[in-house]
């Protein structure tokens, strides 16, 4: 079976994402404030798994070794930027909200969404061979570890803030990033104590 290409993988993503924002118009109310509120609430949450596969990618496969676990961490970077073009997608439903229908966000949101955007786009940026040697491993590394903490503590604001008002979809969420987390600290334990025993 041929493999799909990684520019595949990804535009399908962002297809996808573009699709599920379209779907929030359609429910939401059409082309109004509330249409696109949904658009961005709903692409939010299509990105979501998306980011915690690749997140959670090298820890299943050092915890779970081989099966679809391998395939994942072989595929982690297609996946990865496919979160970041299904989350672009996300943003452009945003600025919809700001620019077209008037909705100003608080300005916590403005700057610190901003600065994770900003990760995010270094991220994709350099989710490449080249980059990885100019800026040298462990540099790569610092951006993608604070990236990533930085997105899922997003995610995990966004979540707990759904708690009160929509408990069924806070909670799971909040459950799957606390199982990744768990999953990251129970990989990178047992590499210690590799590093240990070696």
């Amino acid at each position: 079976m041929k493999t799909l290409s990684t520019s595949t993988i990804v535009l399908s993503a962002a297809l996808a994402a573009a699709a599920v924002g379209a779907l929030g118009f359609a429910t939401g109310g059409g082309w109004t404030h509330d249409g696109a509120l949904m658009a961005t609430r709903l692409t939010a949450r299509f990105s979501f798994p998306i980011f915690l596969a690749a997140w959670s990618a090298s820890a299943l496969a050092a915890m779970f070794p081989g099966g679809w676990r391998a395939a994942l961490l072989r595929r982690r970077r297609a996946v990865g930027l496919s979160f970041a073009a299904a989350h672009f997608v996300h943003l452009a439903f945003i600025l919809d909200v700001v620019l077209v229908f008037h909705h100003a966000p608080p300005t916590v949101t403005v700057y610190g969404g901003g600065f994770v955007y900003v990760l995010i786009a270094a991220m994709a940026l350099t989710s490449n061979d080249a980059a990885i040697k100019a800026m040298g491993r462990s540099a790569w590394k610092a951006l993608h570890t604070t990236g990533g903490i930085a997105i899922l503590l997003v995610f995990a604001n966004s979540y707990a803030a759904r708690l009160k008002t929509m408990p069924w979809l806070g909670a799971p969420a909040l459950a799957l990033i606390a199982l990744a987390a768990a999953l990251k600290l129970a990989a990178w334990l047992k590499r210690g104590r590799r590093l240990q025993a070696a």
